[in-house]
C-alpha cells in the first residue's frame, strides 16, 4: 500500500505542467484554497465539485523560533527544515490529489517529557523527568484523495494518509520514539438537485507510538515522574521504562451544499478515539487508557462576483477526553502469568470547547488572481480539565481577535505579495488548584503551574508574510517563488516576555 501511495503522489505532483499558466501563481493558489470547500470538509468525493484543475507545487524551507513565552513542554528555541510537494491531476474522468511533507525539527531545552514525541496530542499519561533536553525529530506525511465523476446523482471518493515520526531525546533520561498513524476516508455525494448536494464520509485511523527510555550514564539514576493528570504523579528513580501506545479511531461527517447567488456549505463531523498505554514488552502491564470524543459543526457562506469574493465562516468544536487508570497486581503464583488487571476507573476528564467566526473579502484580478484581500476573525477557547479524586482542576477561558490584510503588487512580469496580521488574546477567566498529595513535586509547582500561567496569559501578536514570484522556463509557464515571514508575540503577564518565529522557503509551481 505504501508503494501505491508513492505512485499516486508522484503522478499528482509532477504530471501537471500543461495547466493554464494564470492558475499557478501564489495568489492563485490562495484563491483555490478559499474556494475548495469540499476539500476542506474532509470528504474526498467532493474534489470534483471544487472547480478542480491540474496543478503541482514543490518547495523547501527553513523555520525557527525562540523566546520564553511558551508552554513548559515546548522548546525554548528550535528550528525546522521542511520539504513539501502537492498536486492535482485528472486520470481519465477521475480527479486525483496527492501530497508529501517532510519536516526535520531540532527542539532546544524542552522540559518534563521523556516518553512522547508530541506531548499535546491528547495523551496525558507520559513520563516527565527533571532534565531540560534537546530533541531531534523527523516527520513524514503522505496523503492522497481521488474522486470519481458523477454517475447519475452519485459521486464517490476515497482518501488516505500515512504519517510517520521519529524522535530522540538527547539527555538522560533519553528516549527513542517511533510513531505512525494510518487513516482511510471513503466518501459519497448525492445530488439532491442541480444546485444542491448532500455528502457523507466515514473515517478510520490506527495509531501507534513506542518509547524506549534509557540512561547513557548508568552510574547515576535519574528521578522521573509517572504523570496521571493535573499534577498527580508517582515519583520514581532509575532509567525510565518502555511505553507502548496503541489506538484506533472511528468517525464520519455530513455535508450539505447549496449553490445560488451565494454558496452555502454546512458540515458536521464526529470522531471517537481510544488509545491504550501498555508498559513493557517483556512483561506487559496495563498502564492507562484514554477515550476521546469530539464533534465539530460549521457553516460557510461564499459570494463571488467578477470583482469581489466574500467568505463568512462559523465553526464550533467540542472535545471530551476520559482518562482511565488501572489497578494492577503482579501474579506471584506458580503460573506466573505476569500482571493482572483488577479494576479500571475514569479518574480524570479533559474538555475543550472552541468557537470561531471568520470573514474575508478578496479584490479579484480576473478569475484566478487577486489584487488585495482583508480578513477578520474572532476565536473563543475554553479548557476545563479535572482530576476527580482527590479533586483538582485547571481551567482557562480566552478570546482572540485578529485582523489581516494582503496586497498583490505587480513588478513587471513578477508579483510581490505583502501581508500583515495582528491579533490580541484576552484571558476571560481561569484557575488551577491541586488538592492531591505531594504538593511540592515539581510537576505541580513548575509543570502544571507554569502551563496554566501560559494558557491564561494575555498577549499581542503580529506577523508579516512576504512572497515574491516570477515566471521561469522558455515558455514562462512555471512560477518560482520565494516567501518569508516574521512573527512576534508579546506576553502581558509577569514571568513571560516574548516569542519570535520566522521562516523562509523557495519553491516552484508547475
Amino acid at each position: 500500500m505504501k508503494k501505491l501511495y508513492i505512485v499516486l503522489l508522484l503522478t499528482a505532483s509532477f504530471g501537471a505542467s500543461a495547466q493554464q499558466t494564470q492558475r499557478n501563481t501564489p495568489a492563485a493558489f490562495e484563491l483555490r484554497q478559499q474556494r475548495s470547500l469540499w476539500q476542506r470538509s474532509g470528504n474526498p468525493a467532493g474534489l470534483q465539485l471544487d472547480r478542480p484543475y491540474r496543478y503541482s507545487q514543490l518547495k523547501a524551507g527553513y523555520e525557527g523560533y525562540n523566546g520564553n513565552f511558551h508552554r513548559p513542554q515546548e522548546g525554548v528555541s528550535g528550528n525546522r527544515q521542511i520539504v513539501e510537494t502537492q498536486g492535482g491531476i485528472f486520470l481519465d474522468s477521475c480527479y486525483l490529489t496527492g501530497s508529501f511533507n517532510y519536516r526535520r525539527e531540532g527542539i532546544k531545552a524542552a522540559s518534563f517529557n521523556a516518553s512522547i514525541i508530541d506531548p499535546f496530542r491528547g495523551m496525558p499519561y507520559i513520563i516527565a523527568d527533571l532534565n531540560p533536553s534537546d530533541w531531534v525529530q523527523q516527520h513524514y506525511q503522505l496523503q492522497f484523495g481521488i474522486a470519481t465523476p458523477s454517475y447519475g446523482r452519485w459521486s464517490w471518493g476515497l482518501g488516505a494518509s500515512y504519517n510517520a515520526s521519529s524522535g530522540a531525546k538527547q539527555r538522560d533520561i533519553r528516549t527513542e520514539n517511533y510513531y505512525y498513524a494510518l487513516s482511510i476516508t471513503p466518501g459519497v455525494i448525492y445530488a439532491l438537485a442541480p444546485n444542491q448536494d448532500l455528502g457523507l464520509n466515514l473515517r478510520y485511523a490506527n495509531v501507534k507510538e513506542e518509547a524506549a527510555m534509557s540512561n547513557v550514564n548508568t552510574y547515576v539514576d535519574q528521578t522521573y515522574y509517572e504523570l496521571l493528570g493535573l499534577g498527580t504523579a508517582v515519583s520514581m528513580l532509575g532509567s525510565g521504562r518502555t511505553n507502548n501506545y496503541e489506538g484506533d479511531s472511528w468517525g464520519g461527517g455530513l455535508q450539505y451544499r447549496y449553490s445560488g447567488k451565494a454558496t452555502l456549505f454546512l458540515h458536521l463531523n464526529y470522531l471517537v478515539e481510544a488509545e491504550d498505554l501498555t508498559i513493557s514488552f517483556t512483561v506487559p502491564r496495563d498502564g492507562a487508557s484514554v477515550l476521546r470524543r469530539s464533534w465539530e459543526a460549521g457553516a460557510t457562506v461564499q459570494q463571488e462576483s467578477s470583482r469581489l469574493m466574500h467568505t463568512l465562516s462559523a465553526r464550533y468544536y467540542n472535545r471530551h477526553i476520559d482518562g482511565i487508570q488501572y489497578i494492577t497486581q503482579r501474579d506471584n503464583s506458580g503460573s506466573q502469568q505476569g500482571w493482572m488487571t483488577l479494576a479500571k476507573y475514569v479518574r480524570s476528564t479533559f474538555k475543550t470547547t472552541e468557537a470561531a467566526l471568520d470573514y474575508s473579502i478578496v479584490g479579484k484580478k480576473g478569475n484566478d488572481d487577486y489584487s488585495w484581500l482583508a480578513n477578520f476573525s474572532v476565536r473563543y477557547r475554553k479548557l476545563n480539565d479535572e482530576y476527580i479524586l482527590p479533586y483538582s482542576f485547571k481551567r482557562t477561558e480566552n478570546a482572540y481577535i485578529q485582523v489581516g490584510a494582503k496586497k498583490n503588487f505587480r513588478l513587471g512580469g513578477s508579483q510581490l505579495l505583502v501581508g500583515l496580521n495582528a491579533g490580541y488574546n484576552r484571558n476571560l477567566s481561569g484557575g488551577y488548584a491541586y488538592n492531591g498529595a505531594n504538593k511540592d513535586y515539581v510537576v505541580v509547582t513548575q509543570l502544571e503551574t507554569n502551563d496554566y500561567r501560559y494558557l491564561a496569559s494575555d498577549f499581542i501578536r503580529a506577523e508579516l508574510p512576504v512572497t515574491f514570484s516570477f515566471r521561469i522556463g522558455r515558455e514562462k509557464k512555471n512560477v518560482m517563488f520565494v516567501n518569508g515571514y516574521a512573527g512576534y508575540t508579546k506576553a502581558e503577564s509577569s514571568g513571560f516576555d516574548h516569542r519570535i518565529a520566522y521562516g523562509a522557503a523557495v519553491g516552484v509551481n508547475f
